[in-house]
């Protein structure tokens, strides 16, 4: 039988994993049908997912202020389904990829829990809405997933969906490497971390100088009263060209900085 194996997290990893459990760092995607998903098929892609990319199979461990992962030499993944078709809602209008989001954005209770000393990458879950809709939903911890990763993955199931179910169950049958990828550090060339320090010094001023972009933006719901735990934030365009025209100037300012540093 294959041992698990395991690393402990680079440092940008590490800034993810307390992240999460701040209430940012949690990555959802959802896909919605009009014909019922076939669980098995859906199940087997995922698996292969898992197959393909190591850190979707780990288990992330805690010990006081250290984190480490630990990867399962077998995908583990085990979707979940919930029945809310008989839930009708007049009074809010959202569209059933919105309120499955916001129930996975909100549904972290595990990630969140400082008690909890081992923590699984991947969740996945199929929703049976009101007038023939399924949506699957896929939750991932940020340091497994961010939100860019998340497409280029979404992508990648979409392809492994398509194709026959004897090839998709032979590839996920194989022997696969179940190391863990590496951290980013170890990722990038020694030679490209290297930074100047007027480099440095424009970072900094630049950060700086990007906070004035949100000093005008005003937080408010317009429409109708109802709950929710995301924040989402709309612009008109008054308001869009406002944080153009500061865009530019602090972008004009940090060039004529750089010309009179060189």
């Amino acid at each position: 039988m294959t041992e698990h194996k395991g690393r402990t997290v680079g440092g940008t990893e590490c800034s993810w994993c307390k992240a999460a459990r701040g209430g940012t760092g949690v990555a959802v995607i959802t896909l919605r049908s009009s014909k019922p998903p076939n669980i098995h098929r859906l199940q087997t892609a995922l698996h292969k997912l898992q197959n393909s990319h190591p850190i979707l199979r780990s288990t992330l461990l805690q010990h006081t202020n250290t984190f480490s992962f630990l990867t399962s030499p077998t995908p583990f993944l085990q979707l979940t389904t919930h029945d809310l078709s008989s839930q009708q809602n007049d009074t809010i209008s959202l569209s059933p990829l919105q309120q499955i989001l916001e129930l996975e954005l909100n549904n972290d209770s595990e990630w969140r829990d400082a008690k909890r000393d081992s923590n699984e990458m991947f969740f996945g879950s199929v929703y049976t809405l009101p007038n023939n809709v399924w949506v699957v939903a896929l939750r991932l911890h940020v340091v497994a997933c961010d939100r860019t990763t998340a497409l280029s993955l979404l992508g990648e199931l979409l392809e492994l969906m398509e194709e026959k179910e004897e090839i998709l169950s032979e590839e996920n049958e194989k022997e696969v490497k179940h190391e863990v990828s590496l951290a980013i550090e170890d990722l990038v060339p020694r030679e490209k971390t290297k930074k100047a320090l007027l480099a440095r010094g424009l970072d900094m001023l630049g950060y700086s100088l990007n906070s004035l972009r949100l000093t005008n933006m005003k937080f408010c719901d317009t429409k109708a009263t109802r709950f929710s735990q995301v924040v989402r934030l709309q612009l008109n365009q008054d308001d869009t060209k406002g944080v153009l025209v500061v865009s530019s100037l602090i972008n004009y300012h940090l060039y004529i900085l750089s010309l009179m540093f060189m």
